[in-house]
């Protein structure tokens, strides 16, 4: 509707009228009240082929994403799971202009590894993360779940003028606003209408009906947004929400990619809530859907794309190591090794690993790894670096 005033103002209040009575209209029970006016108006949309198109590309995504997965060897997974969950992070933060790098994670995400009670950067948020991949968080089913959610993946990252002073969410105002300081909207108030507010969008989100899951998953994250119970963290609470729903309906690799296809769509993400948000929308909710659900299709397309390289480049490396006469004269764990290093090389942020890493892939002692790896060092195979631990990875360019 808001392109639609612009284009057609004489004709304006006509088409309004002629897509909320439409007879496939999607009418909720949600009303928004746009900022600095009187007038509430309910959400709705309307399912386009456009709408049903996304929802079907998405399907079909996450089939050949899974088709990509299953058969990948156990070091590649890992490594890939690593480095998803590395990239969604930073990408989150990027959105939120949370400051941080790929390599700060990574360490994080070692050092959580090696010693899981030591107090780390994004532990918190590495943990729920993880928590998606392998099936360990559950749905929030009340607005103290979400603040659970919050304290989890934003609370740590949140400045102290930021931090909630209501019972669960915050107690003040809060504003919305542009880079140029205009207030574009102010989230629900009282803190006892955010409750109401956030357990109704729950009850939404968790009662099966005909919406598709996926198109509940963008209302749900419009919404959200509207309500804004926290004075920052909105963004990165909702989108892990967003996660652990689309984990339920679809492959967790879908699930794991929202954030960095928004951040490549910044202002694009931006101004679907501003579009939405806007008084002579009057409520619709196809262009925010229409963009939310493109972002998941995006996300998922550019994993599909990396996937293929990299499961190109990994039978690349196993011809390698198969045609290799003098590896061939060694043992089946010293070829073994090598082609872990190369799953590791093409699917890890990191091209190093430890014997401890190796010793669980290969399901031999540490004492063994060390001499098959003293072997490839010796034969100029392999590279070690650091200490305790040490690291190792296939010499330049072998592969």
């Amino acid at each position: 509707m808001y392109k639609y005033f612009y284009k057609y103002p004489q004709k304006y209040k006509n088409e309004y009228d002629k897509r909320i009575n439409a007879p496939n209209v999607e009418l909720l029970d949600f009303t928004i009240k746009p900022y600095n006016t009187t007038e509430k108006f309910n959400l709705y949309y309307i399912p386009t082929s456009k709408i049903l198109n996304l929802v079907n590309d998405i399907e079909k995504n996450n089939s050949k994403l899974i088709e990509h997965t299953i058969n990948l060897p156990e070091a590649a997974t890992e490594s890939l799971h690593k480095d998803i969950i590395v990239n969604e992070l930073f990408s989150t933060n990027q959105i939120e202009g949370v400051k941080s790098s790929k390599q700060e994670i990574v360490n994080s995400m070692k050092e959580i590894k090696e010693n899981p009670k030591k107090v780390v950067r994004f532990k918190s948020m590495l943990n729920s993360y993880l928590g998606i991949l392998y099936e360990q968080n559950e749905l929030p089913k009340t607005p103290k779940d979400i603040k659970k959610i919050y304290n989890m993946i934003a609370e740590e990252e949140v400045n102290k003028s930021d931090k909630l002073d209501g019972e669960l969410f915050r107690n003040d105002t809060v504003k919305v606003v542009t880079s140029t300081n205009k207030i574009i909207h102010e989230g629900v108030n009282p803190h006892e209408k955010i409750i109401n507010h956030l357990q109704k969008l729950l009850n939404f989100l968790n009662t099966p009906n005909n919406i598709a899951s996926v198109i509940k998953i963008a209302i749900s994250h419009y919404y959200m947004g509207y309500i804004h119970p926290f004075y920052d963290g909105n963004g990165r609470t909702s989108r892990f929400i967003n996660s652990l729903y689309l984990d339920k309906e679809y492959d967790n690799l879908t699930a794991i990619s929202l954030s960095r296809a928004i951040d490549n769509n910044k202002k694009t993400y931006y101004d679907i809530f501003d579009k939405t948000n806007s008084v002579i929308n009057k409520g619709e909710l196809n262009y925010f859907i229409d963009n939310f659900l493109s972002f998941i299709k995006e996300g998922q397309k550019e994993l599909i794309e990396e996937l293929s390289i990299k499961k190109a480049q990994l039978h690349h490396a196993s011809k390698k190591i198969g045609n290799d006469e003098l590896l061939d004269s060694l043992t089946d764990n010293h070829k073994s090794i090598m082609f872990i290093l190369a799953q590791i090389q093409y699917f890890s942020l990191e091209e190093t690993t430890t014997v401890q890493e190796l010793s669980a892939y290969l399901k031999v002692s540490e004492k063994t790894v060390r001499k098959l790896m003293n072997k490839l060092i010796e034969l100029n195979y392999v590279d070690k670096s650091g200490l305790r631990p040490v690291r190792y990875k296939a010499i330049e360019g072998y592969f």
